[in-house]
């Protein structure tokens, strides 16, 4: 009977053991349902954004308040301009807009569908010292000085954008296809141009070559200018993010490009060029009207001898035609950040820009500080892109679980450009972003690291989920 009860007994601890671990088992098997299910359900990344920017390397708040105001502009102050201004000086302009989705995950649990829509609205200029100083001063202080007009002009142009991707769900790698229109354009530019007067005043030599070119099937007549008359013009491009986590050190690496591709202008555009050298010894170009022997007033060269090609002047050369067709690259833009935290409260960033018709790289350095759960803010030093160097700002609010408010601003005095205190400020500008952050991994905090673990503790995931943290 001892030998029996032992057997059952053997039997009721084995099938209790059996139920443990298919209870177990059920437990685990429905946790991990659980959690696929609430990543197959919650949403991807969503974001809104809007930026403008305004920045130039020669032009100041106070200069740029003068020519607003109007007025006399005396010679102390043009040439207190003239002192700061660079060999080849630069300005530029960026309005723009951007919406972005992403689905849930739906291959393999593991990509979701992404697509996003823009509008960009771009305008660069530059023009050399020589030719502010013809401008506006006049060339008594060059003369005996072939002054250089090489290397000015304009471009701007209107850009829509739609892209199509996919998104890795955990590491939010993205790869996309764009879509980019050309609404409007036009560009302007001196190639080759000199301009010299002798140092006794008795003789000139302009060289010159130019051209401008809009993507219009023609120009305005008397009647007006109808939007009929836009030709756009479309490209691909290629866009995508590549962020890099490191699994045991505090370090973030954030890659970004956006419509790397080309842009196919189609014909029927107008334009024009111009290419002249000419040489006086003595007398005196007659622009509107001069006077002959007789004291009897005779035409001189109006715009419309230009136009005709009547110039009396066999060197110069005035030509307008219907553009050929042409392949242009797109305005690509390229985004590198590396963030450091060497606290869970603080971090260090450097971040690298370029593209969007910049004419160097901007360079961004700065820190950042977290009070709280909801807060971030920081200083940064940026340098580059359209010229000069200047502070900016940036603050991350979270305002509910999932969203997340961004602001920076772009050398903030220079938003008070008619006040003293910025008259010595080149430009100003922001980007407004409001973010949604998805899911419950590491990419779904506000800023900052996971509080519990030390860094470098297994199963430690730096990644802030802000654009500046």
């Amino acid at each position: 009977m001892a030998k029996i009860d032992m057997t059952r007994n053997a039997w009721r601890v084995a099938m209790a053991l059996v139920a443990t671990m298919a209870l177990g088992s059920t437990q685990v098997s429905a946790q991990g349902l659980v959690d696929r299910a609430r990543m197959l359900t919650d949403r991807g990344p969503a974001s809104f954004e809007v930026w403008a920017h305004q920045r130039s390397n020669a032009i100041t708040s106070a200069t740029l308040d003068a020519f607003y105001t109007g007025g006399f502009l005396t010679s102390d102050f043009l040439n207190r301009v003239l002192a700061d201004h660079p060999e080849m000086a630069t300005a530029g302009l960026e309005v723009g807009w951007s919406k972005r989705w992403s689905t849930r995950p739906f291959i393999k649990d593991q990509w979701s569908l992404t697509w996003s829509v823009g509008s960009d609205i771009l305008t660069r200029a530059q023009w050399r010292q020589d030719l502010f100083a013809l401008t506006f001063i006049g060339n008594a202080p060059s003369v005996g000085r072939q002054m250089a007009l090489s290397g000015t002009g304009v471009r701007l142009g209107a850009f829509n954008r739609v892209s199509v991707g996919l998104e890795q769900a955990k590491s939010r790698q993205r790869i996309e296809l764009s879509l980019v229109q050309r609404v409007a354009g036009a560009e302007w530019g001196i190639p080759y141009g000199t301009f010299l007067v002798s140092e006794g005043v008795d003789s000139m030599e302009v060289v010159m070559q130019t051209y401008a070119s809009a993507s219009v099937d023609n120009l305005p007549q008397d009647g007006g200018f109808s939007f009929g008359q836009i030709m756009p013009a479309y490209g691909f491009g290629v866009s995508g993010s590549l962020p890099l986590i490191s699994d045991n050190r505090p370090l973030q690496l954030e890659l970004e490009f956006r419509d790397v591709g080309l842009l196919w202008e189609p014909s029927g555009g107008q334009f024009a060029m111009v290419d002249t050298s000419l040489f006086t010894t003595g007398l005196p170009i007659p622009i509107a009207a001069y006077l002959d022997d007789n004291y009897v007033a005779e035409p001189g060269l109006t715009i419309q001898n230009v136009l005709d090609g009547n110039t009396g002047y066999e060197d110069v050369v005035f030509h307008t035609d219907s553009a050929v067709g042409r392949v242009l690259m797109l305005p690509s833009r390229l985004n590198a950040k590396l963030s450091y935290w060497p606290y869970d409260e603080f971090m260090m960033k450097a971040a690298v820009r370029a593209g969007n018709w910049m004419p160097q790289p901007e360079l961004t350095m700065g820190v950042g500080w977290m009070p709280d759960a909801r807060f971030a803010f920081g200083l940064d030093f940026r340098t580059g892109g359209w010229g000069q160097s200047r502070p900016a700002l940036w603050l991350d609010w979270r305002i509910t679980k999932k969203r997340i408010l961004s602001l920076d601003i772009d050398d903030p005095l220079g938003f008070m450009w008619r006040q003293d205190m910025a008259a010595y400020t080149y430009g100003r500008g922001f980007h407004l972003t409001l973010r949604r952050i998805p899911g419950e991994d590491k990419w779904t905090r506000l800023m900052g690291l996971d509080r519990a673990r030390a860094f470098g503790q297994s199963g430690r995931r730096p990644g802030p989920s802000t654009r500046n943290m």
